[in-house]
């Protein structure tokens, strides 16, 4: 068996950590808990469920503490975990093959973000790297930190069989306030000093949509892709379809014209493709729209949108060229979706 230590930087989220742990304690990891600065019972937490659990003074500086974390692990084998993610699936024999067959790539989890719009739940899929050798990476950057690989070492992964929900973007108006703040108070001296990584915009117009300040957050995704984000990168699709979606709720149609060049990259995401099935509707082309959104259906990947919202549009086209039973046969498989249950009591 290869060990691994999994290695959690944590700070007055009690509560976080209590379930963070409990999901860990049927695997045979190695945990390490480096807490920076909790003034609740975060460490007498940590210290049901391992001995190894170490104080970090916080100097604004994540990789730092990240290091420092797995500089405190006795296996070289790192699986990284944050307070507020919990494990849901963890398939071990495969991971343990999987590691045997890579030991110089970064292995890549699959993460549930949940998130509340209109006191409704919704869930963001990410794609993120968290299983490495120390031997080969470690972190860099003060937030939003990246692993970087040692010299002579080019970057590869390979997906693991391992799912995590993350809370981290539920909570009170003034927690996640206070923690977007956190967030974007370190990424302004980062931007100045690389002003052209479009990643640090993106990064700024996230934290101030969390706070529900859309004129920011729109104003620092357009600054994002006027530095040319790279398409190939995750972040890159989910800047592209929240800057679209913004400038369709504006109703700035024309200006999310020009995202129809990420259409190569993006045809097999279903956020992207109802992205552009919708501005299509906002231009009254509608035939245009409609085999946008029913790629949408069936696209093999996607992050946050749902298949009653897409269905909605489907009926509302159909609707729209008096299709009225093939309209209400596509609003039936919305639910409780208020628009569908509206639209059918109005065709009746």
């Amino acid at each position: 068996m290869i060990p691994i230590s999994v290695c959690i930087i944590t700070k007055n989220e009690a509560e976080h950590l209590d379930k963070c742990l409990q999901s860990l304690s049927p695997y045979p990891f190695e945990i390490v808990v480096v807490d920076t600065g909790s003034t609740d019972n975060s460490k007498e937490v940590a210290r049901k469920y391992t001995d190894r659990v170490y104080d970090f003074e916080w100097v604004n500086d994540f990789s730092a503490a990240r290091n420092f974390s797995i500089s405190r692990a006795s296996h070289n084998m790192i699986f990284v975990l944050d307070t507020d993610e919990y494990l849901v699936e963890f398939d071990f024999d495969q991971v343990q093959q999987l590691i045997a067959d890579h030991p110089k790539s970064v292995g890549l989890i699959k993460r549930l973000d949940y998130f509340e719009v209109d006191q409704e739940k919704h869930c963001q899929t990410t794609i993120i790297d968290r299983l490495f050798n120390r031997k080969y990476y470690h972190y860099e950057r003060p937030i939003h930190e990246i692993l970087v690989p040692a010299a002579n070492l080019r970057t590869t992964s390979y997906s693991l069989p391992i799912v995590a929900d993350h809370a981290g973007y539920i909570g009170s108006v003034e927690k996640l306030n206070e923690k977007s703040m956190r967030d974007i108070n370190l990424l302004l001296p980062e931007i100045e000093k690389n002003p052209l990584e479009p990643y640090n915009y993106f990064q700024m117009a996230q934290s101030y949509l969390c706070m529900r300040d859309h004129e920011r957050a729109l104003a620092y995704f357009q600054m994002a892709m006027d530095r040319n984000p790279p398409p190939e990168e995750d972040y890159t699709r989910i800047l592209v379809c929240n800057y679209g979606n913004m400038l369709l709720d504006i109703g700035k149609s024309e200006e999310v014209m020009p995202l129809l060049s990420f259409y190569e990259y993006y045809s097999n995401n279903a956020d992207y493709l109802c992205m552009i099935g919708v501005m299509y509707l906002h231009r009254n082309q509608h035939l245009k729209a409609l085999p946008e959104l029913v790629k949408a259906l069936t696209a093999p990947t996607r992050d946050s949108i749902e298949s009653r919202v897409i269905s909605y549009y489907i009926g509302y086209i159909y609707e729209f060229f008096g299709q009225k039973e093939i309209a209400g046969q596509h609003y039936q498989k919305c639910g409780e979706f208020a628009p569908a249950l509206e639209a059918l009591q109005r065709m009746n």
